[in-house]
């Protein structure tokens, strides 16, 4: 259990205090609406919490448009709140604004529930988009300008702890011919990716990561081909580990040779030579760290070719 206060809940509770600060000094009537966008609006990235509030944004337009047509006729009536919920989603849908349903329903009834007599539903579905507004402007400026989500720096370290990584995975199977963790490996590798995701879609990024990213982005994807084929080697140790075992112990050949026909174990040292020597030229290309029994292997291999 991690006891420590993230970042970004503190930046939340900032950002509603600030919210409700401005709430009060515009005076609005209902600051509950501000601070309800600005903690919807955080996200782990400022990107991210910019495309939530523009979701919102737009859901709040059609709620309050919608909600105030029908309020004006009768606000409160069960039937119409069905209808205009209805009319919400089917205009939502028309234009694709999917993500900005809920909000735009919960505008909606927020109008047609809550006006009070004699209160304007025009001035009060504006009251609502201001207050929106208002709440997505603080939690979007609080998470660019207090503590920022460093995914640059997050990316750089999964891409170094991914690389060596998948080189001692590599060596591990290849020189003592063992199981390893691939699926923890695999949860790393996701990890890169949601980093580079990130970093990818951060608009303040993007500009100084622009000439990188291409590059990252291929290296990933080597990344992932290599997974690919660490899978099999992986399936064709653990069920011809003693076949694939290089040792000169009489006993352990005489095992194999007699659980494998020779075309079999042929065939079968074929396929993991192959899968091997990809992922060794793949991480030579990568400039990452080789084991020495493979180099040594490849090299003899090369001589043999030549001569």
């Amino acid at each position: 259990m991690k006891w420590t206060i993230g970042l970004r809940n503190i930046k939340t509770g900032l950002a509603i205090c600030l919210c409700v600060i401005i709430a009060a000094l515009m005076r609005l009537e209902y600051p509950f609406y501000a601070a309800i966008a600005t903690i919807i609006s955080m996200e782990n990235s400022v990107t991210n919490s910019f495309t939530a509030g523009k979701h919102r944004t737009m859901g709040t337009f059609v709620g309050a448009i919608v909600g105030a047509g029908f309020a004006m006729i009768e606000p409160g009536n069960a039937v119409y709140c069905a209808l205009g919920v209805i009319v919400v989603i089917y205009v939502c849908n028309l234009l694709k604004w999917n993500k900005s349903i809920s909000i735009g329903c919960i505008v909606f009834l927020a109008i047609m529930l809550n006006l009070q007599p004699g209160e304007s539903p025009i001035f009060y579905g504006i009251n609502r988009i201001t207050d929106t507004l208002i709440g997505i402007a603080v939690a979007v400026i609080v998470n660019l300008v207090v503590f920022p989500p460093k995914h640059e720096a997050d990316l750089e370290k999964a891409r170094k702890a991914v690389a060596k990584r998948m080189a001692d995975l590599f060596g591990q199977i290849t020189t003592c011919r063992e199981a390893v963790n691939l699926k923890s490996f695999r949860a790393e590798l996701d990890c890169l990716v949601k980093y580079y995701q990130l970093c990818k879609e951060e608009f303040h990024l993007t500009r100084n990561l622009s000439e990188s990213m291409d590059r990252i982005g291929e290296e990933i994807e080597s990344y992932r081909h290599i997974y690919e084929h660490l899978v099999i080697l992986q399936q064709l140790i653990n069920e011809h580990r003693l076949l694939l075992l290089e040792s000169d112990n009489e006993q352990v050949e005489s095992l194999a040779a007699g659980y494998h026909s020779e075309e079999q174990r042929h065939n079968i040292e074929i396929v993991y030579a192959y899968h091997a020597d990809w992922i060794y030229a793949e991480l030579l290309k990568l400039g990452l760290p080789l084991p020495i029994k493979e180099r040594g292997r490849l090299q003899a291999k090369a001589e043999l070719k030549i001569s």
